[in-house]
């Protein structure tokens, strides 16, 4: 049986078939014509056979160089895989958190940003509330995270967006105003029930759920009346509802361990993401 073909005579193999000519592979390669010559006669002599029908300087595959070009290219790509592979894991995953209000609009983005020309980049995601995300950040489970409300004081950066009353306007009929909000503590919430204690206007808790999902589904149900932004909802808000205004929110980015030379890629990334889109 033949000896193992090593891999850097296969790399300079299909260099050199490729290119037709020592020289012109020598440059893709980085060695000169006449270490690639050798590569050439030493994976000859382990194959036992010419590979090449010589005409001058160029260099034209004979019908077992054809065949060992096509092993060659399989073997190779293989090997490739494994290094990226290999190198992918041996760095740290790249650790996000985000709020449920802008999973599709900020964090979708921001993971095709860092994903790599090669696609190996690992990441570890946390979805949820605020509170949720501050308290994975303490547990170290995420280093970067969009979060909402006085929770973001200190924040590599921030966005303000404005709060809005959502679902039918029927319900305004109710004298007692009935919310559906996700499960406390929320800023949301919170917004809401002091606008209504600052007018006088009794309200009560319809539903609360720890889903944005659970919150819009019970909003188009008509089961009741939510305080969000038209960003995080993604419809449009009540008009001239009758209900008090509301102040805005601001959504920052903040980081567990900000470099010295400043944010992370990553937050950097998510704040351009949450800032375009607060300028929709």
């Amino acid at each position: 049986m033949l000896p193992d073909l090593p891999s850097p005579l296969l790399r300079s193999f299909v260099a050199v078939a490729d290119c037709g000519s020592l020289a012109a592979a020598a440059l893709r390669v980085n060695r000169s014509e006449s270490a690639l010559s050798l590569q050439m006669q030493r994976l000859e002599d382990i194959v036992g056979q010419a590979l090449f029908d010589r005409d001058g300087r160029a260099l034209k595959l004979n019908s077992t160089g054809s065949w060992l070009l096509a092993h060659s290219r399989a073997i190779l790509a293989r090997i490739d895989a494994a290094r990226a592979e290999l190198d992918a894991a041996s760095r740290p995953p790249i650790r996000l958190g985000v709020v449920q209000d802008f999973v599709a609009q900020v964090l979708q983005p921001t993971l095709a940003d860092l994903r790599g020309d090669d696609g190996a980049t690992r990441f570890s995601i946390v979805i949820g509330s605020s509170s949720e995300l501050l308290q994975a950040m303490s547990e170290d489970r995420i280093d970067t995270a969009v979060v909402a409300g006085d929770l973001a004081a200190g924040g590599v950066d921030g966005t303000v967006f404005p709060m809005a009353w959502f679902g039918d306007a029927r319900l305004l009929e109710d004298e007692v105003v009935p919310l559906v909000s996700i499960t406390p503590p929320c800023p949301f919430l919170s917004a809401a029930t002091r606008a209504l204690d600052a007018v006088g206007r009794p309200w009560r808790l319809a539903l609360v759920t720890p889903s944005l999902d659970g919150v819009k589904a019970a909003v188009a149900a008509g089961l009741g009346l939510a305080c969000r932004t038209e960003a995080g909802m993604g419809q449009a808000a009540l008009k001239a509802s009758g209900l008090p205004d509301l102040s805005d929110i601001r959504y920052s980015v903040i980081e567990k361990r900000p470099g010295k030379s400043g944010p992370s890629e990553a937050a950097l990334r998510m704040a351009a993401h949450l800032s375009a889109l607060g300028q929709t």
